[in-house]
């Protein structure tokens, strides 16, 4: 695949058009000629609305990444903000912080939330675990927070004070960096956390938009933390008022340990959001993540005791305290009302075609049975790539070692499934066997999860000793409902995960039971060989 063709962010590049007039007017001229191009490319994806929101010349709106610059320390120096979107007619903003926190201060604090958080499980409605939450509440406030039927206390009412504590210095220490003009008074007064135990745990397309924090009607700020591995945050518009997105608008965000993503005006409003599982071959082995969600409270619950105060709550005017000029330009962000910027992936210099598809080489199909791909070329012209392969070839993103290591697993799992179909012919039987009950009748190994495959190596005695815990830890997340709903297994099966069995009573016993087993199997087939042999004797 040609390199010169990849990917690029399509984005108003005054810089590269600035450096372009300093080497010759003929440069200079093709440049923004190019950045035209790339503006008119963006409208066509993130299409202008129908009724427009107020303007920021009618209502100024200050936004988080005019609070002065990131703040780091000696030994780590965070970036600058990135624009991710800025559209005035609908009043949303997007900016992302790379590495806003150090990895060792990342680590630390990723650690000591995932011990001391008191980590409720929300389970689909199938009975799976889709991830685990919390709800932390400062400066008094008692209001709890609702999930669909599920509702969350607050930290006010469930006093946690090792929690409490760890949530204080997480706040102090992401937004004195993010926005250090920014008056601690005027910190959000909530947060909402999430715990992915691996990729295969995600969250829906949904906005943040609940009464709590009035984000229907007014601007609504919201900062979101990442702390642990990478995963995928994508943002679109809302099709006809539902939280389903347009396809045509989806933009694709890798969050990294550390990173920082603000969402801010009416994004609630007009915009959702989604974190995706993983591709299934490595969502299994994916390392966690937690994602800290801080919001100001400005509708307080009538059960909470800052409802009856008569002043404006802090939140409500949290952005708009700090000193500052009016909105800027700056980072990439376009001037002139009604502007658009969308940090959008493209093709460049390429006759390359974008389908919402799923992916051949990583095979991840996103959301509905695909995502943005763009068809190769030269050998490549048939097939269809993502941005995360597109990347990783290209060399602008590689892969993180934990995906590296997903996939070296898969692959070695494949190859000796494909080695022992070759050396035995009864395995090659049991193994077409397994695939027609458990996977669809799939035979290349290459389409099996890792778990599918370790659980008909295991049926052979053949898995590796290294990769059973990786099984128990499966088995013990299982839904508790099999016996009940015999639609659950088949469902598992679809789900990439392998059919359930008899649950073990644990991975101890199991292994002191292994050398017992084996003794009885050698000793069945030593009493049918002597059978053989006894048939044998009387025919003769």
């Amino acid at each position: 695949m040609n390199k010169a063709s990849q990917h690029y962010y399509a984005r108003n590049d005054d810089d590269a058009v600035q450096a372009g007039k300093k080497e010759g007017s003929a440069r200079a001229d093709e440049a923004q000629v190019g950045a035209e191009v790339i503006r008119a490319s963006c409208v066509s994806f993130w299409e202008p609305p129908e009724i427009r929101e107020v303007s920021l010349q009618d209502q100024p709106l200050q936004l988080l990444r005019n609070a002065g610059p990131p703040v780091g320390s000696d030994d780590h120096q965070p970036a600058d903000p990135e624009t991710i979107i800025w559209d005035e007619g609908r009043r949303c903003f997007a900016f992302y912080w790379k590495s806003l926190l150090g990895k060792d201060i990342a680590k630390m604090f990723y650690n000591e939330l995932l011990q001391l958080a008191p980590w409720e499980e929300l389970k689909g409605r199938k009975g799976q675990v889709v991830r685990s939450t919390c709800w932390y509440t400062r400066g008094g406030c008692t209001c709890d927070y609702t999930y669909g039927d599920a509702r969350v206390s607050g930290t006010q009412k469930v006093p946690s004070k090792s929690f409490s504590d760890v949530m204080e210095k997480l706040t102090s220490q992401t937004f004195e960096s993010l926005a250090p003009e920014l008056s601690p008074e005027y910190w959000p007064n909530s947060a909402n956390l999430n715990y992915y135990a691996d990729g295969t745990q995600s969250v829906g397309w949904h906005s943040d938009d609940e009464s709590l924090f009035d984000g229907r009607n007014d601007d609504c700020p919201i900062v979101s933390l990442s702390l642990g591995g990478r995963r995928e945050f994508w943002i679109a518009l809302k099709k006809d008022g539902t939280a389903d997105p347009v396809k045509e608008s989806v933009v694709e965000i890798d969050l990294h340990d550390g990173d920082v993503i603000s969402m801010e005006g009416m994004m609630q409003k007009h915009s959702a959001h989604f974190l995706t599982r993983e591709a299934r071959h490595k969502a299994q082995f994916w390392p966690g993540r937690i994602n800290v969600t801080w919001r100001w409270i400005v509708n307080h619950k009538r059960n909470c005791e800052l409802r009856a105060q008569e002043e404006l709550s802090p939140g409500k005017r949290s952005l708009l305290s700090f000193q500052g000029v009016p909105p800027e330009t700056g980072h990439g962000a376009p001037a002139g009302p009604g502007a658009v910027h969308i940090k959008r992936w493209s093709p460049q210099g390429t006759s390359s075609q974008a389908e919402w598809r799923r992916c051949m080489e990583c095979k991840h199909d996103g959301w509905q049975g695909g995502r943005t791909c763009l068809s190769g070329e030269g050998q490549f012209r048939d097939r269809w790539f993502c941005r995360r392969c597109w990347s990783d070839w290209s060399g602008e993103a590689p892969l993180d070692q934990a995906e590296r290591e997903a996939c070296e697993l898969q692959e070695r799992l494949a190859e000796k499934v494909k080695l022992l179909q070759r050396i035995k012919k009864s395995w090659k039987k049991s193994w077409e066997s397994f695939c027609d009950e458990s996977s669809r009748g799939a035979k290349d190994p290459a389409r099996h999860t890792p778990l599918s495959l370790l659980s008909w190596l295991e049926t052979i005695g053949e898995a590796p000793e290294d990769l059973l815990h990786l099984l128990y830890k499966e088995e013990q997340r299982s839904p508790q409902v099999l016996d009940e709903d015999p639609c659950a297994a088949p469902r598992l099966v679809r789900q990439g995960l392998p059919e359930p069995r008899k649950r073990r009573a644990s991975p101890q016993r199991e292994c002191e039971g292994r050398g017992e087993l084996r003794k009885k199997a050698a000793n069945s087939r030593r009493k049918m060989k002597d059978k053989s042999m006894s048939d044998r004797c009387n025919r003769g």
